[in-house]
Order: C-alpha cells, then structure tokens, then sequence
C-alpha cells in the first residue's frame, strides 16, 4: 500500500532567504523571468495577490502560481531561518521556532498559514502525528482558500495513516472539505478531495470504493498538486493490489509516456517496479529482479524530487531498491556476490532511515 510522506513545501514556489534580512519588501521572481517587488497580501489557492511598488507606483498583481518560480518575504529572519533549518534536516531546531512564531504576535498574517504547514512539517518529520494533524486542521479551517488547502488536507491523511486510524482521517477530511466548502472554493478544488477520500479506502482495503473516488479525482485538473494523475496512480495501484496486474502495468506506462513531474513519474516506475520485483521473486529470475532494480532506481537517480517536490516516492524508490538488492543477495551462489548485494541493500536502508527517520516504507 501506498503511504505517502509530507513535502516540505507545496508546490515548486522556494521561500527563500535574501542575503540580508533587513530588505523591507518581499520579492516574486516569475517565469518569464521579470522580478517584482512590493509586499504579498495573500497566498491564494487560485493566484498570488502581490503589490508590486517600483517608486511611487503601485500595481495590484494576480499572479497564476504556475508563472511564479520564487517567493521572498523580504523581512522575516526568523521564518526563514526556521524553514532552513528544517529543510536541511536540523528539526529539533526549527521545532520551537517555528512552534513560537505560530503562537506569537509577531508573524505577519499574510505568512501565517506558511508557518503552520511548515510546523505540520516538521512535526511529522518529527513521528508527531497527531500534534502535526491538529495543526494542519487548524490550518485548514483558518485558512481554507490559501495554497495550502490541498497540500494541508493531504499531509491530514498522511498522518492519520500513520497513526492507523483511518476513520480519525476520514472525519478529518470532512471537516477540511466542510471548512473548504464555506469558504467557497471552486469546483476544481472541491473535486481533489475525492482523491484523499480514496487514499484512506485504499488503506482500508476497499479497492472497489477507492477505484470510484480516483476515477472522480481524475478530472482535477490542479496544477500545484498534479491531483489528476495521482488519482491515476491510485486507480493502478488499487487494480494490482485486486489482481488486475496486466491493467495495472498498462497504466503505469501510459502514465511514464505523459512525462508530467517526478512525483507523478517515480510513482509509476515504482509500481512497474513493485510488480517485476514480485514476478522476479515468483521465478526466481535475478533478470527479472535486475529489471525491478533498474526501475526503483529511476526514483532515486533520475526522478528525486526537486526542493519543493514530495518525497512519498523517493521513499518508495529506495525501499524498493533495498528489496532489490536483498532478494538479489537471496538468488546469488556466490558468497561474495551474495554479502555485496547485501551491502548494498542495507546501504539504501541506512539512507532512507537517515533522511526520513519515520517513513512508513521503513522495515517495522
């Protein structure tokens, strides 16, 4: 079953530290490659609302966050600090900071909901679930139309998973969609939350229901979140997991040829990857297993995420390749052979367990 972990930030807009902090202004850089300064007013769903000042003139900005590639909040030392911390690993540092921040004064209110996510993530990086769960839900009903709302709403069932309780998650989802409906969000939004519905009855086993909320999920269209070819995962997965494994190999592939983000792609060689594995081991085919290695690697080599990007198949990739390389070590007649793949299996292991020391795809 597909866990996925928390990523650290939404979509692949940095908040980045300027060289120094004192700069008032907050800057956005765009695709196009034009810089604007001015000050953020609010971090939509659906757009950035910036006031770009050049002199004396104003311009109010709504800028897609597709167009955006960078975000600078020009004086905020402790944010970014915090958020450095945490993204160099540093958590029990950023824990506290962030933890003030989010229950002082002091914070600008337009960066309020990006301190909460960034505590939820570190919280969870931390194993605390269920305090990461009360934040990001807090998260939700406080700021139902920021950019976070989805992201938010899937790290709620990240959690909840692993905590293994996937009714608390359900009625956490609902209370999130319920916050997001008040708040009068589109339709496109709306519809993503079928994809968390289905992730929480994949949990449960219940493939048939999780297939009929991923087929839904499909039509999203979000482009922070690529919600649509998650769900597409999804349904491939769940079509493997009832036996259907020739459908499933068919999707995974048709989802390689679009080529759209390492999340989306790692995600799909790790589910040819997982079904090779199985094969390789059925006929004790080191060929087979070799093939099953080669894609788990894509993961870690070829699509690791970018900054910004989620982390849930990077994980999988490695363990995926650690399994690998174990039942390769199983196949060998060579002791040599044998303890070399075994290195190297552990050697995947220790990576995973030093960058993400919680990670549900780690041996229990």
């Amino acid at each position: 079953m597909h866990r996925p972990m928390l990523i650290l930030l939404p979509f692949l807009v940095v908040l980045t530290a300027l060289g120094s902090f004192a700069a008032a202004q907050d800057t956005v850089r765009l695709r196009n490659g034009t810089v604007e300064s001015g000050r953020v007013e609010a971090e939509n769903y659906d757009a950035l609302q910036f006031k770009a000042k050049k002199g004396k003139e104003e311009r109010v900005l709504k800028l897609a966050w597709n167009d955006v590639t960078e975000l600078t909040y020009g004086s905020a030392p402790d944010y970014h600090q915090a958020v450095s911390q945490l993204s160099t690993g540093n958590v029990g540092a950023a824990l506290p900071r962030l933890q003030g921040l989010v229950a002082g004064t002091t914070l600008r209110k337009e960066m309020r909901p990006a301190a909460m996510y960034q505590l939820a993530s570190g919280q969870m990086r931390a194993g605390q679930y269920a305090e990461a769960a009360a934040t990001l839900l807090e998260l939700v009903k406080t700021n139902a139309k920021s950019r976070y709302l989805l992201p938010a709403t899937r790290a709620l069932v990240e959690c909840h998973l692993a905590l293994g309780n996937v009714e608390a998650g359900g009625e956490a989802i609902e209370a999130a969609f319920a916050a997001a409906t008040e708040a009068g969000v589109d339709a496109n939004q709306a519809t993503a939350f079928d994809y968390f519905r289905g992730l929480l009855l994949e949990a449960k086993k219940d493939y048939a229901a999780a297939k009929a909320r991923y087929q839904t999920a499909t039509r999203s269209d979000n482009g922070a979140i690529p919600i649509g070819l998650m769900a597409r995962l999804g349904l491939a997965r769940c079509d493997r997991a009832a036996g259907h494994v020739d459908e499933a190999r068919t999707a995974f592939r048709s989802i390689i040829d679009q080529g759209q983000g390492n999340e989306v792609l790692a995600g799909a060689w790790n589910g040819l990857g997982d079904i090779a594995l199985q094969d390789g081991i059925k006929a004790r085919s080191a060929e087979k297993v070799t093939d099953a290695l080669f894609m788990h690697l894509r993961g870690v080599v070829v699509h690791a995420p970018a900054p910004g990007e989620g982390t849930a198949e990077y994980e999988h990739a490695l363990a995926g390749a650690a399994e690998a390389f174990r039942q390769l070590g199983e196949l060998e007649t060579d002791e040599a052979l044998k303890k070399q793949q075994a290195l190297r299996s552990r050697q995947r292991l220790d990576q995973l367990r030093k960058e993400f020391p919680h990670s549900s795809y780690l041996p229990k």
